[in-house]
């Protein structure tokens, strides 16, 4: 893995907004990983590094966007920002959880349109890669 700084776009669900549906969000990973693997580590770490960030501004959170605002009104939930758990985030957990997930096929990863599946494949990636992770939901109930 180089020592590289790279910033890659993760493409996600714009909450409450149905005409765009998808929108990629810059993220900026500490390290150019090498393998599929690699590239979920730094994906976990600066997630973790940002929540850590969030939840010690959680007590002054910044003013809402009209965008933001917006697709709040149109789901009808509405979330300012204030983290109320101050428990300490795990980070060997979650990138355990995030592997978990990645193996066990509840969380699909698309480079582009090709699916990535083997941790050990390695990748080519440079500023402005385009990554989409979806997260599968399991649907269950019982017949009464």
């Amino acid at each position: 893995m180089e020592d590289k700084q790279v910033t890659i776009h993760v493409a996600l669900k714009h909450m409450g907004n149905v005409a765009k549906k998808v929108k990629a969000h810059p993220l900026t990973l500490a390290r150019t990983p090498d393998t599929f693997g690699e590239l979920i580590e730094e994906t976990v770490r600066a997630c973790v590094a940002a929540y850590r960030q969030r939840n010690a501004q959680g007590t002054n959170p910044a003013p809402l966007s009209d965008e933001q605002w917006d697709g709040m009104q149109e789901i009808g939930k509405f979330a300012f920002g204030l983290h109320y758990n101050q428990k300490e985030i795990d980070e060997a957990q979650a990138l355990q959880t995030a592997i978990d997930a990645i193996t066990d096929g509840l969380v699909r990863v698309f480079y582009g349109t090709n699916e990535l599946t083997d941790l050990n494949a390695p990748i080519e990636l440079s500023d402005g890669s385009v990554f989409t992770f979806v997260r599968l939901t399991m649907l269950s109930g019982r017949m009464w």
